[in-house]
Order: C-alpha cells, then sequence, then structure tokens
C-alpha cells in the first residue's frame, strides 16, 4: 500500500460517518500526516474510486469520498492500516512492545475475545496507563460474565507485572455496534478515532463492514468528553430523560449524553442529592454496566459505584446489577456505603421500584 492511499484510508477510517469534501480531506491529512498535496490526493481518490475501494458523492459544487465498505478488499486494507500504525507504535516503543505481547499471549486461551484495540495510546504511556477495547463474540450473559471476570483478573496480574494501570472494557461485538450507532455521546463513538486495533483487526473491520452492509448509521466523534464537566444544563436535561426531574427552574433542551456518562459526571462532582438520583435512572433505565464499570476504574469511582449498586440491589434485584457487584468485587474494590434507607425512600417516590 503506497503511502498516499494509507493517508487517506486512515483519514477515512477515523472519522466514520463525517462528510468533508476533498478539501476538507487533505486538510484533515495533514493536521493527521503533517503533510499532504491537494493534488495527489485527488488523484488518488479517483484511482481509488475507479477501483471500488471508495465512493464519491456529488454535494453541491463539491465531491465528498467515503469508504466503501459493499467492497470485500476494504477490510482486510483497513487491517493493513492497523498493522502498519502498530508497527510503528512499537519501534517507538519498547515498553509497549513487551505490555502488548504480554497482553495477547495472556488472553489467548479466551476463546471469545474478537479484537484488541488500544485507545490513545501514546498520550496514556506518558500517564502510565492503558486503556484497551476488548470485544467479545458470544453474548451468553453467563459465558460473557465468566469471561470478563478472567479478563478483568488477568489485567489487574498484567498491571502488576508491568507496573502500569490498564483499563479495559469490555463488550459484545453487538453492543459495540449498538453505542456507534446511538444519537448520544458515548466514550465508544469518542475512542475510534485514535485507536490501533493490535489483536485481530480484521475480525475488528469486518464487524463494522458488516453493521453497515445491514443499514446501521455510524458516526464517530471528535474530542473526548470529561464526565466532571458536563454542564448543568446537560446534566438536568438527561436526568429528565432518564426519569429523575429536579425541582428548580425551567428546562432547557441539552446535548443527549449517555447514562453511564451522566452517571460517572454525578460521582465525580459529589452532589449528594444527585448522587441518590444514580439508583433511580438506573433502576429506569438499561445502562451497559461494563462501560460504568470501564468509567469507574478510569476515573477512580469504583468504591462510590460499588455503595449505589449495593444499596439499588437491596431495593431491586437485577441480575445485571448483582453480576455488576461481583465484577466489582472481584477487582477488590472497597465499598464505600450509601444511605441505603434515604435511597430506597427516593426510589419509590420515584417509581423506580418493581
Amino acid at each position: 500500500m503506497d503511502e498516499t492511499t494509507f493517508r487517506i484510508l486512515d483519514t477515512l477510517s477515523r472519522e466514520l460517518g463525517n462528510s468533508f469534501s476533498i478539501n476538507g480531506l487533505t486538510r484533515r491529512i495533514k493536521e493527521e500526516h503533517a503533510g499532504a498535496y491537494y493534488a495527489n490526493i485527488y488523484n488518488k481518490i479517483r484511482t481509488l474510486c475507479k477501483d471500488g475501494i471508495i465512493t464519491l458523492t456529488r454535494a453541491g459544487r463539491s465531491s465528498i469520498p467515503s469508504l466503501n465498505f459493499s467492497n470485500y478488499q476494504l477490510p482486510d486494507m483497513l487491517a493493513q492500516i492497523e498493522l502498519r500504525k502498530k508497527q510503528e507504535l512499537l519501534t517507538k516503543s519498547k515498553e509497549l512492545q513487551i505490555l502488548f505481547r504480554d497482553i495477547e499471549e495472556r488472553y489467548d486461551d479466551i476463546r471469545s475475545i474478537e479484537s484488541i484495540s488500544a485507545i490513545d495510546s501514546e498520550r496514556n504511556l506518558r500517564l502510565n496507563r492503558t486503556e484497551l477495547l476488548i470485544l467479545l463474540h458470544d453474548s451468553n450473559p453467563s459465558i460473557k460474565q465468566h469471561d470478563t471476570t478472567m479478563i478483568l483478573t488477568t489485567a489487574r496480574n498484567i498491571q502488576a507485572l508491568h507496573n502500569i494501570k490498564i483499563d479495559p472494557l469490555i463488550l459484545t461485538t453487538d453492543e459495540f455496534i449498538g453505542f456507534l450507532t446511538s444519537d448520544e455521546t458515548n466514550p465508544l463513538r469518542e475512542m475510534l478515532s485514535n485507536k490501533i486495533t493490535f489483536h485481530s483487526p480484521q475480525d475488528f473491520w469486518a464487524h463494522i463492514s458488516a453493521a453497515l452492509a445491514k443499514g446501521y448509521r455510524l458516526r464517530l466523534l471528535e474530542g473526548k468528553t470529561n464526565p466532571a464537566r458536563i454542564s448543568e444544563k446537560d446534566l438536568t436535561f438527561n436526568l429528565l430523560r432518564f426519569g429523575y426531574k429536579e425541582i428548580g427552574p425551567e428546562l432547557e433542551e441539552g446535548q443527549r449524553i449517555c447514562i453511564e456518562y451522566i452517571t460517572a459526571s454525578i460521582l465525580m462532582k459529589g452532589d449528594a442529592r444527585r448522587i441518590e438520583a444514580i439508583p433511580i435512572i438506573l433502576a429506569k433505565n438499561k445502562p451497559n454496566y461494563d462501560l460504568l464499570i470501564f468509567l469507574s476504574q478510569k476515573y477512580r469511582l469504583s468504591g462510590r459505584l460499588l455503595g449505589l449498586l449495593t444499596a439499588l440491589e437491596r431495593t431491586s434485584h437485577s441480575q445485571k446489577t448483582a453480576d455488576a457487584i461481583d465484577i466489582l468485587e472481584s477487582l477488590g474494590t472497597k465499598e464505600i456505603r450509601a444511605a441505603g434507607s434515604s435511597i430506597a425512600e427516593k426510589m419509590k417516590l420515584y417509581n423506580a421500584v418493581e
């Protein structure tokens, strides 16, 4: 694969669902790769279009390039890009060479693992941590619970060996596609613009391709949400969406943000009144506890989350809540107890008890 093709496909894969002209693509490539010439990009896009790798759509006077996922070769080409990015990253860091090899070797026996991606590797390495997205192909609840516990326990062992914090996010491929197709701001839509799939990249891109072939619409987001900086307007708006109305000023329309980010935001801000809203919105909705545990580990909120889940489980039993409690306890989380009686009363008040 020549350099120009690599830069075009890499940039388009980071921008899935976002539309921009060839001029816009050239600017993006310059930002990412520190060099791009419009004429070279234009000519290569025309060639890739003839080969069926890229499609061009007219929008006024501009042509909008997109990856053609109906082309059988495209997932293989994107897998090549992942492997090249992996090689370039590991050439810079012997530490990551050893870490990635250890991760792949230790997870080799867990057959449900579909792919493993490292998120924002260089920045996280400077912070002495690594963030992993691990996709599982088996959605059987009991198998997933068993394998999730194994993956997290193994991650703790690797973490101790390499003296680096490891935060794994473990999802089934169906859950993964669900987040990518959501209209809410969520971590998955923000992660994929800066990830390297270092284990089974072909499987990773095959699932993306299959989802798009079924008519799903994916749109990645730029930047990263800091839960601690979610605005009051957005918190109030989303709490109402999830079934918790606050007394106060008239509600304003806000940004749609996933329940897992909202929960993390409330925990980080430490408002006691709002913290008691967490069991209510979790009981009334269908949170992804794997994402919630990931955020609680990343932002060091696990003790408080465990206390709230324990209070929730006492008031309104759910197998998913019980499984989440088991996972947090298997990680050695020290529970910070919540006000159980007050939470139980509030849950009844908000009709959050079955």
